[in-house]
């Protein structure tokens, strides 16, 4: 299977949701007076596990396309279907709710919570993956922009159709990044610094990924604003000695590729 967790799950409704959250949550605020706001992450998450006997931590998630293989680990897991994820940091951004938003999709889950112990007062907010896989597998390719190029032909392409088709969209942008590079020779092979050049001379590098000997390659998760980035693309390659760059964009229903010359 293309994801794989390692151990058997329960789609809990919001109310079971809710239920399971309440009992987690009054053992972490007993924590947090228990222990004060200094411990690192780990701390707080074995003396919750040491306290309740329906939760599991670092639960494994897998996720695989033909020889490339990710693997992700839940903080917290309780009642094999509440998920939690702890932090020990300033504040939560939004950051640490695609962490968790990824977690959810990945395993098909709805509800989740993010809980940050190192503020005054424990901090937590509820984080719901509301779209399925089988939308999330239902997708428009669109490709009239894109060119074949030295290093990213119609194999590449179909990979990564296949790939989306596998895992569906939403999910972290470097997912989908490593995934590619893998089947690139990896990134010692992919990743390259290259010129930067005004006025004809070269002024510094830039590192970049490279799919072939003059193209870069990006990928992006962006649902709008794609136009101005495409300015922006257009504009990092007239000043590098690169000729082309290969830009794939994953929104929600759309997997474009547009070959910038």
């Amino acid at each position: 299977m293309p994801i794989d967790c390692s151990t058997e799950l329960n789609k809990l409704s919001q109310v079971e949701f809710a239920e399971v959250s309440y009992a987690v949550m009054a053992e972490i605020f007993d924590l947090q007076r228990e222990l004060g706001r200094l411990f690192d992450e780990k701390v707080y998450k074995n003396a919750l596990q040491s306290r309740m006997s329906n939760l599991q931590t670092e639960v494994e998630i897998k996720v695989s396309i033909r020889d490339f293989q990710k693997s992700y680990f839940m903080d917290v897991l309780a009642s094999s279907g509440a998920v939690f994820e702890l932090k020990a940091i300033e504040s939560i951004n939004q950051r640490h709710r695609s962490q968790l938003l990824n977690y959810l999709l990945l395993c098909e889950l709805k509800h989740g919570k993010l809980v940050n112990l190192r503020s005054d007062s424990v901090e937590h907010e509820f984080v719901n993956a509301t779209i399925s896989l089988e939308e999330r597998q239902t997708f428009i390719v669109e490709k009239a922009q894109w060119r074949k190029t030295e290093g990213f032909s119609s194999a590449e392409q179909s990979l990564m159709i296949e790939m989306v088709r596998d895992w569906g969209t939403g999910l972290e942008r470097a997912l989908y990044e490593e995934a590619l590079i893998h089947f690139k020779g990896g990134l010692d092979q992919v990743k390259q610094e290259i010129d930067v050049v005004m006025n004809g001379k070269t002024i510094s590098t830039q590192p970049a990924l490279l799919c072939g000997p003059e193209t870069v390659l990006k990928v992006t998760t962006f649902e709008n604003n794609t136009d101005m980035y495409q300015k922006d693309l257009s504009c990092f390659l007239t000043k590098t000695s690169m000729e082309a760059i290969q830009w794939i964009n994953i929104s929600r229903n759309r997997l474009s590729f547009k070959t910038i010359m």
